[in-house]
């Protein structure tokens, strides 16, 4: 009986084991493909704010508040 319970515990061990190393391969080839796509990503950025078109400046005009109109009643 405690034969059997050493095997147990040891074939459980190798399979967390497995499983942890598995894991640990999943989320490299993830973050492989994720630092791929930003990588592309901010290529297509640089492209779009070079191709973006300049912004003007804004000129202010004399518009007159229409909440103080409302407030002197005029």
């Amino acid at each position: 009986m405690a034969k059997d319970k050493q095997r147990k515990k040891k074939e459980r061990e190798r399979r967390v084991a497995q499983e942890k190393l598995a894991a640990a391969a999943r989320k490299r080839a993830q973050s492989k493909t994720t630092k791929e796509t930003s990588q592309t990503d901010s290529k297509t950025k640089k492209l779009m704010e070079s191709a973006a078109l300049p912004k003007t400046k804004h000129i202010p005009t004399n518009k007159k508040n229409p909440f103080t109109q409302r407030r002197s009643g005029g």
